[in-house]
């Protein structure tokens, strides 16, 4: 006999799936919007920029609606949630933007949702299912044709940090459930901001004592719009969504619905950059987005 859940239990799944949908949108956008302002600043300039409008949206919304304090503890782990995102995560991904396409990154940013699967079978200690390796393994294949059989230098070590950044990611998706358990969601993105803007100033004063530029010589106003309006407000406004959703949803569900962020993100680049899609790119997508969908019920539900 198969037992349903509580009616309020699937109410409150279904409720925090649209969250994660409009946050699967905004980060998709969000690779465009980088990749665009990267023709008009550097990569530690478009990174700080971002950073800053983020955390300025964040903490006036919280600091006019009011809240509690963190204890230490809770400060110590919302400091290392903001060192892997955004500042890690998204430092990395934005590297790699510099050597990739819009496109490109989006999808190897999809691998995100393997990487959340695989880290809850570690933590938790048990063996993945069968599907679930078989899941991982496609994946990676997925990954590895996306660039086709040439051989681009620029091209492996955009797509490496392109991954690393998912994997900070990943690692940080575990952390924020543990944070936003007992703390409001609101006050864990405003200060996981606050913290990875911080952490980003050493690279604004490496920046500047060693001369390099903090724009390039095609810069305009419209970079720094996109940067503050679709990059800064438009991921913290993601991540809000994000961290209220997992409340109400299981970890491995949430990273499992954002493995759509790839196709938001690859329409993006092409509506808005006039990017293309090869056919290794397609058969990439496909491969990585059919190994999250092999993922059983077990797997999604610890």
């Amino acid at each position: 006999m198969v037992t349903m859940p509580p009616s309020r239990t699937v109410i409150r799944r279904q409720r925090g799936l649209l969250p994660l949908l409009i946050a699967s949108v905004l980060w998709g956008v969000w690779t465009t919007g980088e990749k665009f302002g990267l023709a008009g600043m550097s990569v530690v300039t478009l990174l700080a920029v971002t950073l800053a409008s983020s955390t300025a949206l964040l903490w006036a919304i919280m600091l006019r609606r009011g809240h509690e304090r963190p204890s230490s503890d809770q400060l110590k782990l919302l400091a290392l949630l903001g060192l892997f995102e955004p500042m890690l995560g998204y430092g990395a991904i934005s590297l790699g933007l510099a050597h990739l396409d819009a496109s490109e990154a989006a999808l190897r940013n999809g691998t995100e949702a393997v990487f959340i699967v695989a880290l809850v079978a570690l933590l938790s200690r048990r063996m993945p299912t069968g599907r679930a390796v078989a899941g991982v393994a496609l994946a990676a294949v997925g990954v590895a044709v996306l660039g086709g059989p040439r051989v681009d230098a620029a091209l492996a070590v955009g797509s490496m940090l392109v991954l690393a950044g998912s994997l900070a990611a990943a690692i940080a998706t575990m952390i924020a459930a543990r944070a936003v358990a007992d703390m409001d969601p609101l006050v864990v993105t405003a200060y996981q901001f606050g913290f990875g803007l911080l952490f980003a100033v050493p690279l604004l004063v490496w920046q500047w004592s060693t001369g390099d530029s903090a724009l390039t010589p095609s810069s305009r106003l419209g970079h720094w719009l996109v940067v503050i309006v679709v990059c800064g407000f438009g991921l913290a406004i993601a991540y809000l969504l994000y961290n209220r959703a997992i409340t109400e949803v299981s970890v491995s569900a949430a990273g499992v619905v954002l493995n759509i962020i790839p196709v938001f993100g690859v329409a993006a680049a092409i509506v808005f950059l006039g990017e293309g899609i090869t056919l290794w790119e397609f058969i990439g997508a496909s491969l990585i987005i059919g190994g999250v969908f092999l993922f059983t019920e077990r797997d999604l539900n610890e």
